[in-house]
């Protein structure tokens, strides 16, 4: 990563981590420590004061998995450089998107022992953009690809984050009101779509811009 992308998520970090303070404070000091102290989800009820904790929660939850993904892109991309190729990577790795049915399993696991973990993987729908990422191996790094790819990055940022502002807008607006369980339910899976369709994305606009398939 550039000195500039490591100063704004060393920013992003600080702000979400005075967010999440802040939050803290405010549910010891006026919202009897709600989400702070030990809560058990099956009698917890969701009331509009809880909104600072769960938002900043979230927001904490958004940054890992983007900090996650920069990382893993800065270490693919030293490799890259090292070449002025692409990397070398067979289309078939796109199957592994498949694995990402397996979100399904858990409404299964969660009625049974309110576990929420199986849903992550509905992450792994973002792995069917290997297929388009794959008939691009071995190709040079000329600046227009660098244009194109930052250009499919960002295209597919915007969709995730309009996608994001309206699940928060919904959740906001009282959907699925006083049933934190399936709000919880709703902002995994939400945002482990969003993070899927955002790498499948960025993969398949860049092709798209790279073989002119408008």
């Amino acid at each position: 990563m550039s000195k500039k992308t490591i100063k704004y998520f060393v920013l992003g970090g600080i702000a979400v981590v005075l967010m999440l303070l802040c939050s803290i404070g405010y549910s010891v000091l006026f919202n009897q420590s709600r989400l702070v102290e030990p809560t058990d989800f099956n009698t917890y009820h969701f009331i509009i004061q809880d909104t600072p904790m769960v938002l900043s929660g979230l927001f904490l939850f958004l940054y890992v998995i983007v900090l996650i993904y920069q990382i893993v892109k800065a270490i693919a991309s030293k490799k890259t450089n090292d070449n002025q190729h692409t990397r070398t990577i067979s289309p078939k790795l796109g199957y592994l998107g498949f694995a990402g049915f397996m979100g399904f399993s858990g409404f299964l696991t969660y009625s049974i022992d309110h576990t929420l973990f199986p849903f992550i993987f509905f992450t792994f729908f973002g792995f069917f953009g290997f297929f388009y990422e794959g008939k691009l191996s071995n190709i040079l790094r000329d600046e227009l690809f660098i244009l194109n790819e930052k250009k499919a990055e960002l295209s597919a940022y915007k969709i995730g984050f309009i996608i994001l502002f309206f699940m928060i807008w919904l959740i906001g607006m009282g959907l699925f009101r006083n049933n934190t369980e399936w709000i919880a339910i709703f902002m995994v899976i939400t945002v482990s779509c969003i993070y899927a369709l955002v790498l499948f994305l960025s993969k398949y606009l860049l092709y798209r811009y790279e073989t002119k398939e408008y």
